[in-house]
């Protein structure tokens, strides 16, 4: 049984039967089974005009969605995965902030950290949480690229 690769969603399928179409049993797009691979790819690659530029990639209903990658760095060279989980796991200690350049506020987190015995880290928990969830963009602009030596919210 030959295997064939559905432009549409990527997947490989098999078919029993010998006719010139298929219908791709994951996403239903019909493949036509007489071009090679490189062709149905080359005749159906995603058109998004300049998205596909900026981060935008084809899920798997054909519809454009934005590549979300929390682990890669900006930039600055910052990503806001590992602040944010710097921020979850070791944020009472202010170990985020000096991940980010802010000494000063590294510091302050530091010394509270230890003066609270720990209670600043329900802070910095949220902290984190909120940074895994913005946008790389708002990510450098707030915690980056700001002028304030201590980012907070």
């Amino acid at each position: 049984m030959p295997t064939y690769q559905c432009p549409q969603c990527g997947r490989p399928f098999t078919t029993q039967e010998p006719t010139p179409r298929a219908r791709c049993p994951y996403c239903g797009n019909v493949v036509d089974l007489n071009y090679t691979g490189s062709q149905q790819q080359q005749q159906q690659a995603p058109q998004f005009g300049n998205q596909q530029q900026q981060g935008w990639q084809q899920n798997a209903y054909g519809q454009p969605q934005q590549n979300v990658d929390l682990f890669a760095n900006g930039p600055s060279g910052k990503s806001r995965g590992v602040a944010g989980l710097l921020a979850i796991l070791l944020g009472g200690l202010g170990v985020h902030y000096f991940y980010l350049g802010k000494t000063g506020a590294g510091v302050l987190f530091l010394i509270l950290g230890l003066l609270s015995c720990g209670l600043i880290s329900v802070l910095t928990l949220i902290q984190g949480i909120l940074m895994l969830l913005m946008t790389q963009e708002d990510f450098e602009k707030k915690y980056v690229y700001t002028q304030s030596s201590f980012p907070l919210f």
